[in-house]
């Protein structure tokens, strides 16, 4: 009987994974962010759950701005704004992701983030700082790169 259940158990959790791996590819590509028109790439990051790097920003709103200077850790001030990690720590939910991280470089905040997949081109990203949250409805445009790296 034992084996049984720990044959049942191991399939389950098997499953479980498939469909993770599932929606992130579902969710993987070059995304267009609706308040400032930013495109972050949404790759797998390795473990089945989606990461997202900044890839374009408008010289407009970047405001010259060419490293993360808002970040709150000094050390990480310096590196370059392309490139800067926007979504991470995710855990795969009924319809998403969900206690994940956002990060804002505009404002060197990071937030608690849920992603949803809404459409094919439409996904859901919304970040809160304590009881306050706050949705956008990101616009796909492509395909990201199939490596982190070169973005």
């Amino acid at each position: 009987m034992l084996p049984r259940v720990a044959g049942v158990l191991t399939m389950t959790l098997l499953l479980v994974g498939i469909a993770s791996a599932e929606e992130v590819t579902s969710i993987t590509g070059r995304w267009r962010t609706m308040r400032h028109g930013a495109l972050v790439d949404i790759v797998n990051c390795g473990d089945g759950s989606p990461c997202g790097v900044l890839s374009w920003v408008a010289a407009d709103i970047a405001q010259g701005a060419v490293t993360d200077a808002r970040n709150p850790n000094r050390d990480l001030r310096g590196r370059a704004l392309i490139g800067v990690p926007i979504l991470w720590g995710f855990q795969p939910a009924e319809g998403g992701w969900e206690s994940g991280r956002l990060y804002n470089p505009d404002t060197g905040q990071t937030f608690r983030s849920s992603v949803r997949l809404l459409a094919a081109r439409q996904l859901r990203v919304t970040g809160c700082l304590g009881p306050l949250c706050r949705t956008e409805v990101w616009t796909r445009v492509g395909r990201a790169p199939a490596a982190q790296g070169g973005l």
